[in-house]
């Protein structure tokens, strides 16, 4: 209860004079080494050095990252997560001095996936807890230090292969299997890519393969992935385990076939009713209704956006859509964002949904569509014969009857986005009927 008035009060701290014991107002500027332990039931003690583990051993189950620091002011934070060659800029963050255990305390907030970091600091580091609010009791421990800027060694193993290039991926082989595409770049010991799906990708992958074994790991306040492999150079093939968070853990096995692809997302779901006017009316954050029969809609092509603010991939497309607007901005076309939340209540998943139209810079509409089930979304669009992925796009033309439908989102970390951004220029094109 007091942490909680604690942080209450910290809008009025933030604002105040706040003594530290370190240097720095608030954190060092410059790089951090994270660490958090993907084990669970870890004691809390057990976490304190967790990133001060040494540049010359690896410890299975936890996952690195990196994040700078800035300091724009003397009274000002800002930090970036570092995957890869993705940075994710944090800017709500709050510090202060916890009245409960007189130390100087961090917040990092994640507003749109409903997640944030607490955590002590000491000087050059920060010992806390991530803590996912829409599961219940959900916290994995957070480490971080001061001027370590390597993610999961500096070790220099001479690696049994180059495994750049593509390898097709069955995850819980025998057992609920689901496939993807590992798409892998390495340099010496550096080792980038991601894994592909029908659905979408697992973002930015960063890490490294020492000798036989491949370490990768993104973190982006919604997701902590955790891979970990060994590779048979004999027959060209990897197996590893998978951890997301400390709730799920499996195996997956893989083999490098660069002739590999996906199906094609077009095709994954289709229109059993290709006569029948797409329609609805739902809410924004605003509280306007929206109806695709509204005059003001009426007689442009439109896209529907099938999507929730907690999904990283929705992210993902919903940045190209507001990108692709911001460089069309005449295109006679409707863009709109079905969010399909988590929550119960409503008022919280319209706030949240406002939240990520701001930090995103989305300048389409959002409406609250309901909660994130397959019978909700085949109750409003009963045109489709099935459901398979968050996002998934609708294109319909100008009397609202489907054309086309895009199912999940292979993003900027992936092979697959350039072919991507395409094909959708194609389309858009086509259903606005310009060369």
């Amino acid at each position: 209860m007091r942490r909680t008035i604690f942080f209450i009060a910290i809008a009025i701290l933030f604002s105040g004079c706040i003594e530290f014991d370190q240097p720095y107002k608030v954190l060092a500027p410059g790089i951090w080494r994270v660490e958090m332990p993907l084990i669970p039931h870890i004691a809390p003690k057990e976490r304190r050095d967790a990133a001060l583990s040494t540049a010359q051993e690896l410890t299975e189950g936890k996952l690195p990252f990196l994040l700078e620091v800035f300091n724009p002011t003397e009274d000002s934070i800002y930090i970036e997560i570092i995957n890869g060659k993705e940075r994710i800029a944090v800017k709500d963050i709050q510090f202060g001095r916890d009245p409960e255990t007189t130390r100087d305390t961090i917040r990092i907030n994640f507003p749109i996936y409903d997640t944030y970091i607490v955590a002590d600091i000491d000087g050059n580091k920060m010992d806390g807890f991530w803590h996912v609010k829409s599961k219940k009791n959900y916290k994995i421990p957070f480490s971080a230090r001061y001027g370590k800027n390597h993610r999961f060694t500096t070790l220099k193993k001479m690696p049994v292969m180059d495994i750049t290039g593509r390898w097709p991926t069955v995850f819980s082989p025998g057992a609920d299997e689901y496939q993807a595409i590992g798409v892998f770049q390495q340099d010496g010991n550096h080792l980038a890519g991601t894994f592909m799906t029908e659905t979408g990708d697992y973002r930015f992958l960063d890490g490294t393969i020492q000798a036989d074994k491949i370490y990768l790991s993104t973190f982006d306040g919604s997701h902590a992935f955790l891979f970990e492999g060994k590779i048979n150079p004999k027959d060209s093939t990897i197996t590893g385990s998978f951890r997301s968070g400390t709730h799920y853990q499996t195996t997956w096995q893989a083999k490098k076939d660069d002739a590999s692809v996906l199906k094609d997302a077009e095709k994954l779901v289709q229109a059993k009713d290709l006569t029948t006017p797409v329609n609805f009316t739902m809410s924004t954050p605003d509280g306007r209704q929206i109806s695709l029969d509204d005059p003001a809609l009426a007689g442009k092509p439109t896209i529907l956006q099938i999507m929730g603010t907690w999904c990283p991939n929705c992210r993902d497309e919903g940045a190209f859509l507001a990108n692709y607007l911001n460089h069309h901005p005449d295109l006679p076309i409707n863009i709109i964002g079905l969010a399909f939340e988590k929550h119960d209540d409503i008022n919280r998943n319209m706030a949240i949904i406002q939240k990520y139209k701001e930090v995103l810079n989305i300048p389409y509409d959002i409406v609250h569509a309901g909660k994130p089930k397959k019978e909700n979304i085949l109750t409003i669009f009963p045109q489709l014969d099935d459901f398979m992925a968050y996002p998934t796009m609708i294109f319909l033309d100008e009397n609202r009857k489907i054309l086309k439908i895009h199912t999940g989102f292979n993003g900027p970390a992936t092979p697959e986005y350039t072919h991507f951004k395409k094909e959708f220029d194609k389309n858009i094109k086509e259903i606005t009927h310009r060369n």
